[in-house]
């Protein structure tokens, strides 16, 4: 989730290298070029974030995301040209809309194929979007922001697909660079009925049956191990360079540098925050920074119907105790410098971020003197007591907080920091290892989630995690929707008056008019405190320099991170 995902960065300023003791830095995440390009080789890859699944209607990781880029076929997608993104082609080679801004016409590339060989047509997109259209208030939540307006689509003929909105998009081309297209023929047998088996359905555990369409097909796939991409050799579009791509998972990250360093590994996709500064003094790297998109929060159960612990609704009692936590520390101790302060979810990444927000100043006095106002005594032992209400009897102030295992970040360190700042405001926190992200966000849904009923989200208090966003604001205004319960959303926030500014947003074109919308509902969720937003750091990658062609500015945005890689000679 977050956490989907992916790094999407900004438009950078004009390649800049630094000499660093013998070492190289990039601050515009392009390689260097240091020779011809050499055809072949398996490219080895480290990370310390693990695929959880291979089904873009079920997915939480990042690394899903990527692997999404790689294996299935996309409508768009981004390219960095001259110092900014730009829509280009993946499936579809041209589109164009009508005059009423409601139908986008997508001329697609003739003669592809599936994995498989199965002829790749209009066909499979049609049914995709209208599949995803079809179950969007469940089963396919995850995907459905990325086509969010859209009534249905049609395929006149092979090459060709309308989707037809319901109002006039004016972020259409930057949602649909977030939607993949699945092969009919192989997922239509899990449409019948509610449609649940499109999110149950994992198609990794049968490789010999899983059918792909993008640059890269699946040979291997082990969550806690190595994963292999082979090139597909159906593929439409740019050929990779390398032979495969080998991504394994490290559980350790001191060891995935030692291998990084010792030659046994090509290329890290994101460094640890505490090995940059080692990194960038081996001759044999090249350290690539650039803003990231990643913000780091602590998410609060916002859940109006949930059953206990309720003065954590209050935003008063949260924006109290999160004025005790010093962002500053986090910074330093956590990130090693390479963050900054954030107050929106969007994050500094975003269109239109609200910049008026807070900022959330780092008053521990004042944080205890509005708890004292709102009348939660210390007792004896210095922790504070919540009066008995009709729902639950008098109690301390006492939570525990969620943390997944899957974090890129040293969340353990980050919760002891906040567990001290919640301490000098005297509220007693314990850690609760929530497991990796799956087992983690079942944790914040809870168990039998049903947003039809409005059932879920209670049984915890408080979490500490991330989001990854994009630079369209869309899809992080959509968490805290009603419409991502059970899919998205991490707080169980439900409120119609937002929700309609979700819907209204989506359909304004003028980009002013658009802005004010989405700031009021940044706005909204900073009053709320549904997050306290803690952090926003940079992303950093490195690899040897056998191997150039790494363009940081596109993942997670094309398949051109992934083919442009080549070893040099």
């Amino acid at each position: 989730m977050r956490r989907v995902g992916f790094w999407l960065v900004v438009a950078l300023v004009a390649a800049l290298s630094l000499a660093a003791c013998g070492g190289s830095e990039s601050t515009s995440g392009q390689g260097t070029d240091t020779g011809k390009v050499v055809k072949g080789g398996i490219l080895r890859v480290g990370s310390i974030n693990a695929i959880d699944s291979f089904n873009p209607w079920n997915y939480i990781e990042s690394q899903a995301y990527q692997a999404f880029i790689m294996l299935y076929p996309q409508l768009v997608q981004y390219d960095f040209k001259n110092g900014e993104y730009v829509i280009v082609g993946d499936l579809a080679d041209s589109w164009e809309t009508s005059s009423d801004g409601k139908d986008w016409t997508f001329h697609l590339k003739s003669g592809t194929k599936w994995s498989d060989g199965q002829p790749l047509t209009a066909e499979d997109v049609a049914w995709t979007i209208n599949t995803t259209v079809k179950y969007a208030d469940g089963p396919t939540a995850v995907m459905a922001p990325s086509v969010a307006h859209v009534q249905t689509a049609d395929a006149p003929d092979p090459t060709t697909v309308v989707l037809h909105y319901e109002a006039p998009v004016g972020n259409a081309l930057a949602q649909l660079e977030q939607f993949f297209v699945v092969p009919q023929h192989a997922w239509e047998q899990y449409a019948t009925g509610n449609g649940k088996g499109l999110k149950t359905h994992r198609p990794e555990k049968d490789l010999a049956s899983m059918v792909t369409g993008g640059a890269f097909t699946l040979k291997q796939y082990e969550k806690k191990g190595t994963t292999v991409f082979i090139p597909d050799p159906n593929y439409w579009g740019e050929k990779p360079s390398v032979e495969a791509v080998a991504l394994t998972y490290y559980t350790n990250a001191d060891s995935m540098i030692a291998d990084l360093k010792q030659g046994n590994v090509d290329w890290v996709d994101q460094v640890p925050f505490n090995a940059v500064d080692v990194l960038k003094q081996d001759s044999k790297i090249q350290v690539n920074t650039v803003p990231g998109a990643e913000t780091t929060n602590i998410t609060w159960n916002s859940n109006p119907r949930k059953d206990k612990n309720r003065e954590l609704l209050d935003p008063q009692v949260k924006k109290a105790l999160s004025m005790c936590v010093d962002r500053d520390k986090l910074i330093e101790v956590v990130f090693n410098g390479y963050a900054e302060k954030v107050e929106s979810l969007p994050g500094h990444i975003s269109l239109y971020e609200n910049k008026d927000l807070g900022p959330l100043e780092f008053d521990c006095a004042a944080g205890n003197q509005a708890l004292d106002d709102l009348g939660y005594a210390k007792g004896t032992d210095g922790i504070r007591v919540v009066s008995a209400t009709k729902d639950q009897p008098e109690h301390k102030m006492a939570y525990e907080i969620v943390t997944p295992t899957s974090t890129d970040f040293n969340v353990d360190r980050s919760f002891e920091i906040v567990k001290e700042g919640f301490a000098a405001a005297g509220v007693k926190v314990t850690q609760k290892v929530g497991g990796d992200s799956t087992a983690s966000y079942a944790i914040e849904t809870t168990d039998n989630c049903d947003p039809a009923k409005s059932v879920g989200y209670t049984g915890w208090d408080i979490a500490m995690w991330d989001w990854v966003g994009y630079v369209d604001p869309d899809f992080m205004l959509s968490v805290v929707t009603k419409g991502q319960w059970c899919s998205w959303s991490d707080t169980g926030w439900d409120n119609s008056d937002y929700d309609a500014l979700y819907n209204k947003q989506g359909t304004t074109i003028d980009a002013d008019e658009r802005a004010q919308i989405v700031q009021q509902m940044e706005q909204m969720i900073y009053d709320n405190f549904l997050y306290t937003q803690l952090t926003e750091h940079q992303y950093i990658d490195a690899h040897t320099k056998q191997w150039d062609g790494i363009e940081t500015n596109l993942n997670a945005y094309a398949k051109m991170y992934w083919t442009r890689v080549h070893k040099v000679g």
